[in-house]
């Protein structure tokens, strides 16, 4: 019986700690660069953004773009020169499928570049 019960323990830790290495694969971690660092990626899966910076007190505050094709986007590295309510920007982006948020406001972006208009 104690074999089965140390059996069992043996599984279910070796279990969890297989699923953990597959649930953090391709996490963003802030010690590496993201993709956007990448010029290799720059190209890839990437979109024009226009719209307006928006801030949004909701859980602590935080800020998004009211984009001028009726979608919202909560950008993931958004620079501090543009955390401005109500400026508006052109932005190259990429969604991140990969990534969470609590906001859930829309889609989320990382910004490869952005300028004011």
């Amino acid at each position: 019986m104690q074999k089965i019960s140390i059996g069992i323990i043996v599984f279910t830790v070796l279990t969890l700690a297989g699923c953990m290495l597959v649930e953090n694969r391709g996490a963003a971690r802030p010690d590496q660069p993201t993709a956007s660092k990448d010029a290799g990626l720059q190209g890839k899966n990437t979109f024009e953004l226009q719209g307006t910076v928006v801030k949004n007190d909701l859980e602590g505050g935080f800020f998004a773009i009211d984009g001028d094709d009726g979608k919202n986007y909560e950008p993931i590295n958004l620079p501090d020169a543009f955390r401005k309510n109500g400026i508006r920007v052109n932005a190259t982006v990429r969604i991140r499928k990969d990534v969470g948020s609590i906001h859930m406001v829309g889609d989320i972006v990382e910004i490869i570049e952005i300028e004011a208009q």
